[in-house]
């Protein structure tokens, strides 16, 4: 059987195969969440990995349906490569890794390990084999005027889509630097009232050695600066805290999505505070949750 024949059925071959990996995620993470979450790196119901490897498969792996060890080691050096380079990419345009199987023995980089790419391997085996010549069926029997309009359809979904995401996360990268300075700020205040409180005691222990006709003098004067430094400092840490808490409590569009659909995602320049939008958006939904 023919397992492609136009441009146009590779298209909609894409968005039907990103939408069935989109269902598999879905599906795993409500086993073993217990809940639903919207996986994958778009909004949308689709997650085009899955649509680039599976027809990277059908493409290259078809001819082979005879010799099902080379299917297979081909599925997975072809799976492998599209999710090494798609991990490898993504970190270093958005700073930030997505998943992370590095606790995997034999991974290469976190980005993929052995085990994954022979799941994968089997996966693609039973979509070529059964899986794909039903599918292709369908789609080659459909008008072509039909084809060209679900083609423009869904690829402007996705391109509307892939926009809006990328727009979430930049906001939530500078959401994450807003929290990292703060979180600075405070760390440095906090320090330097410690800092301040012991040059300001050494200060008063040489000038009652030096003077002690001018002690109680020094002493009071002392007591005020140090009192003064300390209520203006305690009152800057607790707006600082405040701003904090505001931006970890802030409820951005696709934010708590993004980071549920990735919980191994690592921010290479805010670790900290990603940490600490991950355990408020937790906290909200145990909240949530109570209330229902």
């Amino acid at each position: 059987m023919q397992m492609y024949s136009t441009f146009t059925e590779l298209v909609l071959l894409f968005f039907i195969y990103a939408f069935l990996g989109w269902c598999a995620e879905v599906a795993f993470a409500a086993f073993k969440n217990g809940r639903f979450v919207n996986r994958g790196f778009l909004n949308g119901p689709i997650c085009p990995i899955y649509g680039f490897g599976l027809i990277g498969v059908v493409l290259l792996l078809a001819p082979l349906k005879g010799n099902l060890w080379l299917l297979f080691i081909g599925a997975c050096v072809i799976t492998t490569l599209i999710e090494l380079v798609t991990g490898f990419l993504l970190e270093k345009l958005f700073h930030a890794k997505w998943w992370d199987y590095s606790g995997m023995p034999l991974n290469i980089g976190g980005y993929v390990c052995l085990l994954f790419s022979l799941i994968w391997g089997v996966a693609c085996m039973a979509i070529v084999l059964w899986v794909h010549p039903p599918i292709y069926g369908l789609v080659h029997r459909l008008p072509k005027l039909l084809l060209y309009i679900a083609d423009g359809v869904f690829t402007a979904m996705l391109i509307v889509d892939l926009v809006a995401t990328v727009a979430t996360i930049r906001k939530l990268s500078r959401r994450l630097a807003r929290i990292t300075l703060l979180a600075d700020e405070i760390h440095e205040l906090s320090d330097g009232l410690g800092e301040n409180i012991a040059e300001k005691a050494l200060a008063a222990k040489q000038k009652i050695e030096s003077e002690q006709a001018k002690l109680e003098q020094g002493v009071e004067r002392l007591e005020e600066r140090k009192e003064q430094s300390r209520v203006q400092r305690e009152q800057r840490l607790a707006e600082l805290r405040l701003k904090v808490e505001a931006a970890l409590s802030e409820r951005k569009f696709g934010h708590r999505r993004l980071l549920e659909a990735f919980p191994n995602l690592k921010s290479h320049r805010n670790p900290e505070s990603l940490e600490k939008l991950r355990e408020a958006i937790r906290n909200r939904r145990r909240r949530e949750n109570q209330d229902t």
